[in-house]
């Protein structure tokens, strides 16, 4: 009876949520019912009038506030899994990621420590996909590598934010070895497949800005060149590391990813890039120095021209109105020895202010 009235307080969206396939015991979830409830789980009549009773936004935010706090390992991976492609879905994953700051996983619980740890690594890595959204699309749809060229500043901030996205996933490698012995489950295999193809298509977008700048480098602005150089370094050091993160898909069954003919610059490529952007390095370093010394020895000049305009000024103003008291002081009394006709024979006292001449012998 209590069962009945509990269903009864229900939205059919909230029943039809967790009677669908993320929640049940399912080995995994199936794509229909991920596509059922961004309709909002409609009933015949919508479904026959083309209507939806909920927008997708609310589809989103129901979904993210129902998810229980308590639920068993399984079922929480395979909400991790809906919400991963949720987010990739080329429609609604924008409208998904707006939502999804309100998800902040769960609290581990004290059985199984590697599988926990998987959970909330996996939520993290959604969360950080997530704020690459842009780019992670882009990379997926192939956009034309040349675009990126046109504002190249902007370009280098998003492939390094990918990176640094890159290299939290692969750093978990260990892990996801070890879960995929452990756990070798198809939902873990799935998710696993998931992050893999996300990874990889970010790794072969910088791939090809890579090898479009070495085509070009040359006639790029210096700075600008330098920036995507040291880009290069960094694309260098992923390559092993993504390589090692696909084999991890041998230790499950029937999953077949196919890999890349992996790019890699031959040493003679390396070393040419090398020595130009040294001397490159060389010449910005100089030019700065000596932007710097040229700034230095302008400013000087400035307060010089300042000072001695200032200085001509005030030596007018006192030729032209300090005569008068300047006769009682000694600045007086050696203006009128500098002007007199025989200096010598002048002697100025301050108390008499007389000029008396001085025999001369």
């Amino acid at each position: 009876m209590f069962i009945k009235n509990f269903f009864k307080k229900q939205s059919r969206f909230e029943r039809k949520l967790f009677e669908s396939s993320i929640f049940d015991n399912q080995e995994t979830v199936d794509l229909e019912d991920v596509k059922q409830m961004l309709q909002g789980f409609p009933c015949l009549s919508e479904i026959d009038q083309l209507v939806q009773s909920m927008t997708l936004v609310q589809v989103c935010r129901e979904f993210l506030r129902l998810i229980p706090q308590t639920l068993d390992n399984h079922k929480k991976l395979k909400v991790l899994l809906t919400m991963h492609v949720l987010m990739g879905d080329v429609k609604h994953g924008r409208l998904f990621v707006q939502q999804l700051n309100c998800f902040n996983g769960w609290a581990p619980v004290n059985k199984d420590e590697i599988l926990n740890k998987f959970i909330g690594i996996q939520t993290m890595i959604i969360h950080k996909l997530a704020s690459i959204q842009d780019i992670c699309n882009r990379s997926k749809f192939k956009t034309n590598i040349e675009i990126f060229f046109k504002d190249i500043d902007t370009s280098v901030i998003q492939f390094y934010k990918a990176i640094n996205c890159l290299n939290f996933i692969l750093a978990q490698y260990d892990l996801f070895l070890s879960i995929s012995k452990l756990h070798n489950r198809t939902v873990v295999m799935e998710i696993y497949l998931l992050i893999w193809n996300d990874l990889i298509a970010m790794y072969l977008m910088l791939e090809r800005f890579i090898r479009q700048f070495m085509e070009c480098y040359t006639q790029l602005d210096q700075k600008q060149a330098l920036q995507v150089y040291e880009l290069f370094n960094e694309y260098n050091k992923l390559t092993a590391s993504v390589r090692q993160f696909g084999s991890i898909s041998n230790n499950f069954k029937n999953c077949n990813i196919s890999q890349p003919k992996w790019y890699i610059p031959t040493k003679r490529e390396q070393d040419e890039l090398q020595l130009y952007f040294q001397n490159v390095k060389i010449y910005l370093t100089s030019r700065t120095k000596r932007q710097k010394i040229e700034k230095s020895a302008s400013q000087v000049l400035r307060v010089c021209q300042s000072t001695d305009r200032n200085y001509r000024k005030s030596t007018s103003f006192v030729g032209q109105k300090g005569d008068n008291f300047l006769q009682n002081t000694t600045l007086g009394y050696m203006k009128k020895i500098s002007t007199a006709v025989n200096p010598i024979a002048f002697q100025y006292t301050f108390e008499s202010e007389s000029k008396t001449e001085i025999q001369q012998k």
